[in-house]
């Protein structure tokens, strides 16, 4: 009757064991350890210094998140809604980035899954369906990629709703991202001794987009079921949302400047770099950073709140061409370039780019 009890009320299954010790008998009770919290007649509480109250729903959802990784969960999904075609794909990709040795393309999809870690005792998880499922969003409605293009916060003129799986979803959003930015074309000496061909320059650094992309499809909080990933183009930035803020006790600051690497859905991230597509130990980020500061352009912003994470890339509106239109000389296009790295110039320093007197330099800036 209590076993029944202890069942029924929490959902667990004891140990139940009586032994005897020296004439008498004694009862144990062994409890395997819960990777997620146990409801008592299906309510959860919690402990707050010497008082127990029940869990908020807020408090509960946190709590599940960081418990549970979304990408590792199993569900009620068929070997059938796998693409195969997306699989063979995938290996193609991983074995000549030569991350990929051990699993040969002729083995089942069911074998396949099982060695990628996305399958277990006949359980397909969410990752697979995500990855290489025929339709992912019968199951999972948020998992789309949205890209708008505004001329202002309340003006779109462009709207487009990104939806299969997310190999899918990045290839096809790096195409339409790249069809509302800019593009000027380097035909000088220097440039087609290089590369023996013109050197394309986009409104913002083509390395930098891709690794947004990227992050904000392996690293959204796909338990969030009331935001989809966003991507909204203005003429003059680009700015990424993704559901899922930072971890607690993780800054900005931390991932900027300690490289912090954190997957939330470490199966997807897996995938990905099996796939050639990104690199471990958090170096996203840094390679965002250093795709606009090789470019001369300002430095993105990230923040993180409750909403979630948002990256804002500034796009190059004060290009050389576009200064060179406005009649500026050299000497002051460099002063130009100057304030876009750094934020602002002293005269001082103007006097030395442009080699003229004080107050030449300064009337002139």
């Amino acid at each position: 009757m209590r076993y029944y009890s202890i069942t029924s009320r929490l959902g667990i299954h004891p140990v139940i064991e009586i032994h005897e010790l020296e004439g008498k008998s004694i009862v144990t009770v062994a409890v395997e350890r819960n990777r997620v919290p146990v409801a008592f007649d299906g309510r959860y509480y919690t402990r707050i210094g010497d008082t127990t109250r029940e869990m908020l729903p807020d408090e509960l959802r946190e709590y599940f998140q960081q418990s549970i990784e979304w990408d590792s969960v199993t569900g009620p999904y068929s070997f059938d809604e796998i693409d195969e075609e997306a699989v063979k794909r995938f290996l193609a990709r991983a074995n000549a980035a030569g991350r990929l040795t051990s699993v040969d393309s002729a083995e089942s999809v069911a074998a396949v899954l099982s060695r990628l870690g996305l399958s277990r005792n006949g359980g397909i998880s969410n990752a697979a369906i995500a990855l290489f499922g025929r339709d992912p969003q019968q199951y999972f409605q948020n998992c789309i990629l949205r890209i708008g293009r505004f001329k202002r916060a309340d003006i779109i003129i462009g709207d487009h709703e990104i939806r299969g799986n997310l190999f899918q979803q990045f290839e096809e959003g790096e195409r339409v991202i790249k069809q509302y930015l800019g593009v000027r074309y380097d035909i000088s000496e220097e440039a087609m001794r290089e590369s023996f061909r013109r050197r394309e320059i986009w409104d913002c650094p083509l390395p930098a987009i891709r690794e947004a992309l990227l992050n904000a499809l392996i690293h959204r909080d796909y338990f969030n079921n009331t935001v989809q990933t966003q991507v909204r183009i203005f003429d003059d930035y680009i700015r990424f949302h993704n559901p899922g803020h930072l971890p607690e006790g993780v800054t900005v600051e931390m991932i900027i400047r300690e490289h912090y690497s954190h997957h939330r859905n470490p199966k997807i991230a897996d995938i990905f770099y099996r796939a050639g597509l990104i690199e471990r130990y958090g170096s996203g980020i840094e390679r965002i950073i250093t795709a606009f500061r090789d470019a001369s352009m300002p430095a993105p912003t990230f923040a993180s709140t409750p909403l979630g994470f948002t990256l804002t890339m500034r796009m190059d509106t004060l290009n050389e061409n576009y200064l060179r239109e406005m009649e500026l000389n050299d000497r002051q296009i460099r002063a130009v370039e100057r304030i876009k790295i750094e934020g602002s110039i002293t005269s001082g320093v103007y006097q030395v780019l442009s080699i003229r007197s004080p107050h030449t330099g300064a009337k002139n800036l």
